[in-house]
């Protein structure tokens, strides 16, 4: 595995646990240390230790991104079967939120899910379109965010035709939130004003090549080169350290880059061939001081723990 740039944001040691955890898109560590991850095989996986899972709960589609909130409940964004549920650990049981629309939107492709320090939640539908293999291709920004208020009893559109919006996170203020555009390979942020979002402007630079000829309706065809894939990187998942650097997963690029907060890029760590770190969709930190790191993958049935050289800022329900 290959490791470049500064040395003051880097991950070492670098190991697989819970083998078996299906699809485990996101992970999210609990304030007692516990970590989880979302589990095609039933809903939410507790990674217990290298080779033993527990698993929780029956989602049906496929579990997305992840969040806990501050009752222990488990949020889920079913990417696929478009619906927005809770799970309660204790039970088992899985409560839909909201299924399949939202005020005549498809929420078919809901991707993540996150929770504020008010209890409401924002959640990221990346297209609205059926086939999402044409929306890579056309880059089509038909993508939307929702917010669900802390009782849970509505929801509204706070920002509209964003480009394959994927992951999300909030600055320790609360006063942005940062939203990986797939497809772009790039990251935006939007003021948080209320229940509401302000205008979206870039954060950092662009993490891809992507090419203004490679977008068309047959553009698809280039995802079957792995070379043109690693040069489009498609960014997915993020993640605030508590220096303020913003982590970024490049799922074709099998690459973690950071970007300051003066907008520079690190280079994280990078594995060309992806014999450890594969297709990564998402980090998360845990431990006592918030050093230890975990990494997310649609492609491989692990998750990877490491150590971090900066600690992570903990997530509402960890505070």
């Amino acid at each position: 595995m290959r490791r470049t740039g500064k040395t003051t944001i880097a991950v070492s040691g670098l190991h697989a646990i819970g083998r078996g955890v299906d699809r485990p898109e996101h992970v999210v560590v609990a304030a007692d240390g516990r970590v989880f991850a979302s589990d095609k095989a039933s809903a939410i996986a507790e990674l217990v230790d290298e080779n033993t899972v527990r698993r929780m709960g029956q989602a049906g589609g496929e579990p997305n991104g992840v969040a806990l909130d501050r009752n222990g409940h488990f949020l889920i964004a079913n990417w696929g079967l478009g619906d927005l549920q809770d799970l309660d650990p204790a039970t088992g049981e899985i409560t839909t939120l909201l299924s399949r629309q939202l005020d005549g939107r498809p929420v078919r492709w809901l991707n993540f899910v996150l929770v504020d320090s008010l209890g409401a939640l924002w959640c990221s539908v990346s297209t609205m379109a059926d086939d999402l293999v044409d929306t890579i291709a056309r880059g089509t920004a038909d993508g939307f965010i929702f917010r669900v208020a802390p009782d849970r009893q509505s929801a509204h559109v706070v920002a509209d035709a964003v480009g394959f919006p994927n992951c999300m996170a909030l600055d320790r203020d609360e006063g942005y939130l940062h939203v990986v555009r797939t497809v772009a390979a790039d990251v935006v942020r939007f003021p948080i004003r209320g229940e509401t979002l302000g205008p979206q402007e870039r954060f950092g630079p662009p993490l891809g090549g992507r090419r203004p000829d490679e977008f068309g309706p047959d553009a698809g065809r280039f995802l079957a080169d792995p070379q043109v894939g690693r040069r489009w990187g498609m960014a997915d998942g993020c993640a605030f350290d508590a220096e303020g650097n913003l982590w970024v997963t490049i799922v074709l690029a099998n690459r973690i880059v950071a970007i300051g907060r003066d907008g520079r890029v690190t280079m994280v760590v990078e594995d060309p061939d992806g014999s450890l770190l594969s297709g990564p969709t998402s980090i998360a930190w845990g431990g006592q001081d918030m050093r230890d790191v975990y990494i997310g993958s649609i492609l491989t049935p692990y998750v990877l723990k490491g150590r971090s050289s900066v600690p992570g800022l903990p997530m509402v329900h960890q505070r």
